[in-house]
């Protein structure tokens, strides 16, 4: 837990209730959100059993977790991966800069992931001197804000496309604008750039399947292809809660997570990862 969002965070509860184009932001967000979920469970005649299949295969998972974490780190590395074991955010932030400093790495280029978040990876990369630049677009801007995620799915959830466009004059240095499409492509050139020039990829992991070693993860808008393949390096920092059991199981969970998540049938790019 980060103590010091602890000791503010009356303040800040206080603040954003106040917010009104937060409060608006969200509650628009939120609403969309939940109705496209309700629409895509409903296109699935068996959604609940669906959901009790994945109950019980995450309950299966949970009561043999160390079997499937040794199943999972052999097939991994059998494959060509390389696993390490963090105790904690701490030590998985010393993994990440060691393996950061043996490659003399300067740019890291990272996708969306909340348990990068949690460990303050950004920050520890920071203080080594490597720049650690988020590619989601969402968790970009919020960046270029230095403001941290306000939605686990959708990061710059509280941001007018108005305070975009202000941000990218100011730190892109672009004419201003407030056009969609022209800030997409602003960003997207920016973006490119750096994943040519990156040392190392960043991302989180959806799932990892004990069965082969493979790690999925989900996406849109293509980032995560791009962090996972040009950099010669690619981390993904996977909490032990991703494992499943077998290959098979991935068709029950890509049934019921992107409808829950985003409210779509499925994600536009999944990207399944065996070894180096």
């Amino acid at each position: 837990m980060n103590h010091l969002t602890t000791e503010t965070f009356d303040a800040n509860a206080r603040a954003a209730l106040t917010d009104l184009q937060l409060r608006g932001a969200l509650r628009q967000a939120t609403s969309l959100f939940g109705k496209r979920r309700l629409a895509a469970a409903q296109s699935l005649p068996d959604w609940e059993d669906l959901r009790t299949q994945a109950r019980r295969i995450k309950d299966e998972t949970l009561l043999h977790l160390d079997r499937y974490l040794e199943e999972f780190t052999a097939n991994a590395e059998k494959a060509g991966a390389r696993i390490h074991w963090a105790r904690d955010a701490a030590e998985a932030n010393e993994i990440v800069k060691r393996l950061a400093r043996e490659r003399a790495a300067r740019l890291v280029v990272k996708s969306k992931s909340m348990t990068t978040e949690e460990i303050h990876l950004n920050a520890a990369l920071e203080a080594e001197g490597i720049e650690a630049l988020e590619t989601d677009l969402g968790e970009y801007i919020i960046q270029l804000a230095g403001e941290t995620p306000s939605h686990i799915i959708a990061p710059a959830i509280h941001k007018t496309r108005h305070q975009i466009a202000e941000l990218f004059v100011e730190k892109l240095g672009i004419a201003p604008t407030d056009d969609i499409p022209t800030l997409t492509i602003t960003a997207r050139r920016v973006l490119r750039e750096k994943f040519g020039a990156a040392d190392i990829g960043i991302s989180g992991v959806n799932f990892g399947v004990a069965e082969t070693g493979t790690i999925l993860i989900l996406e849109n808008e293509g980032n995560i292809r791009l962090t996972t393949s040009l950099p010669k390096t690619h981390i993904a920092v996977m909490g032990i809660e991703k494992v499943i059991p077998r290959f098979e199981d991935l068709e029950v969970f890509l049934k019921l997570l992107p409808r829950s998540g985003t409210g779509q049938h499925l994600t536009a790019y999944q990207s399944l990862i065996t070894g180096a």
